[in-house]
């Protein structure tokens, strides 16, 4: 599986500065652009110095800027033939982008969390989402972990009160910026809840406020004749399988230990 730039700043997000964030953003929304600009046009483009550019690419792992140049191009060849799949092919690449991240992620204090936490408060901003969301807590249960899913916003608010540090809360979205649940996880951040998002891959609200974070691939495609976008959440359910997995592998592990 082919690094894609999206991946890669998954990858070192935690290295990214908000100037390297804004600046990736333009990058991405003008890929075409870019790969034609030099580091001085670029600098230009965005408002920075050539030296802030090259840091950036330096971060991301490059020697720098004409090895990211040549990246940036690769991946866009990728993108054509992405294009012109067929909507299995498509799926599958939702998969493998999803288990790939997964796996240059760490998931051990996640799992430490879960197990010290009395009760693990789920709630997701769709119903889609959700219904991925009963299915963890069900089997979250099968590991003597108290699991309450939290169905609509006025319950959530209802049940901050009732929330403590001892608790954790996960939050399952497709964007990660749905504005009538920010207030919450503020809220919580402010009273050193642990936050768990779990988002479709981006720069996004839940994921910059959480204390784990997590992401999973959703390609959207469109349906001939049609007005809307046609979006699967194959890459939730198998992101959240994972983490099911990496946990029941962590209490495993502390149960060796203990005999």
């Amino acid at each position: 599986m082919k690094m894609n730039l999206e991946m890669l700043m998954q990858k070192y997000q935690k290295n990214l500065s908000e100037m390297d964030w804004m600046i990736l953003g333009y990058i991405l929304e003008n890929e075409q652009e870019v790969m034609g600009l030099s580091i001085v046009e670029l600098g230009e483009k965005v408002h920075s110095s050539k030296s802030s550019i090259l840091r950036l690419t330096k971060k991301l792992g490059f020697s720098g800027y004409s090895e990211f140049k040549y990246f940036m191009r690769q991946s866009k060849q990728n993108q054509t033939n992405l294009a012109t799949a067929n909507l299995i092919e498509l799926q599958a690449k939702d998969i493998d982008n999803t288990v790939k991240l997964a796996q240059q992620t760490n998931f051990s204090l996640l799992s430490q969390a879960l197990q010290k936490a009395n009760t693990v408060y789920c709630y997701a901003t769709g119903y889609s989402q959700r219904k991925v969301v009963e299915e963890l807590s069900k089997m979250l249960m099968l590991c003597d972990k108290r699991s309450i899913v939290i169905p609509v916003k006025t319950e959530l608010d209802i049940s901050m009160s009732m929330i403590s540090k001892e608790d954790i809360v996960l939050f399952v979205s497709l964007s990660g910026e749905t504005d009538e649940i920010k207030e919450n996880i503020l809220s919580l951040n402010a009273r050193k809840i642990p936050v768990v998002a779990i988002t479709a891959f981006s720069h996004n609200f839940f994921a910059e406020h959480a204390q784990f974070s997590y992401f999973y691939y959703s390609t959207p495609f469109t349906i001939s004749g049609k007005n809307h976008i046609a979006q699967s959440l194959v890459g939730l359910s198998v992101l959240v399988d994972i983490i099911f997995r990496k946990y029941v592998t962590y209490l495993n592990n502390e149960f060796e230990e203990r005999m």
